[in-house]
């Protein structure tokens, strides 16, 4: 008779689609902070979704290098839904130039100049890392459907990801609600070839998106907040 644990099930169980919804809500609600970074992709509007069942009300904050990029676009469609008070921050060449450092990853002086921003409104805010390397939200992901390319994503969320992260955003505290044990380890119970195909990345943050927000959103072009102040067009 096995003793301990009293409950392994989990050693096999594969969560269903509702169970991986559950656990993501509930580390959002966990955070207790109702500031949200919104790129008006995929993540950050299910994110905002879930803040919006939680808090009265919700404050998002974009940064995109002009009102044609596609941040600016889709994070004013998602705020719009759920009347969200919403901040873009376009800044000047000057700001980028001032901001900018010898040696900075793609990503860094975006991070910098917003949570420079972010710090004049509040002290704390939601960010939503850790999908895409849990999920496969890469493009990477179906270039290399193996296993080996999903532990190096994951390997190198900490690098690339966190850490720059940690240290751009100064004195505003972050809060990783998918970086959450409980998330991670439900994500890791998946099998990879239910995450990726050569069609579809993402496949179950998709789904549940699917459910609750605009379709031009779950559709769009991903593109990484390195991009934020590229001169992309929607």
């Amino acid at each position: 008779m096995i003793v301990y644990p009293k409950n392994y099930d989990y050693v096999y169980h594969i969560p269903t689609l509702d169970e991986i919804e559950e656990v993501m809500y509930e580390a959002v609600k966990k955070t207790g902070c109702s500031n949200l970074c919104l790129s008006g992709g995929i993540d950050s509007s299910l994110t905002l979704h879930f803040m919006s069942k939680v808090f009265p009300s919700v404050r998002c904050f974009t940064i995109a290098q002009s009102d044609k990029h596609p941040d600016y676009y889709y994070s004013k469609i998602a705020a719009a839904k759920y009347g969200a008070t919403h901040l873009i921050f376009i800044p000047a060449r000057k700001e980028i130039e001032e901001a900018s450092l010898l040696g900075d990853l793609p990503g860094d002086v975006a991070v910098r100049l917003l949570f420079k921003k972010i710090s004049q409104f509040t002290d704390n805010v939601i960010v939503t890392d850790c999908l895409d390397e849990l999920d496969c939200g890469y493009y990477s992901h179906q270039a290399s459907q193996t296993d080996k390319h999903f532990r190096l994503k994951i390997a190198e969320l900490e690098k690339l990801h966190l850490e720059p992260l940690n240290r751009n955003s100064g004195k505003v505290k972050v809060f990783v609600p998918y970086a959450s044990p409980e998330v991670v380890q439900t994500f890791l119970r998946i099998p990879l070839s239910d995450k990726v195909t050569s069609q579809k990345r993402k496949i179950h943050v998709a789904k549940i998106a699917s459910k609750y927000i605009p379709l031009e959103i779950i559709e769009r072009r991903k593109f990484g907040f390195c991009a934020a102040l590229d001169e992309v067009r929607i």
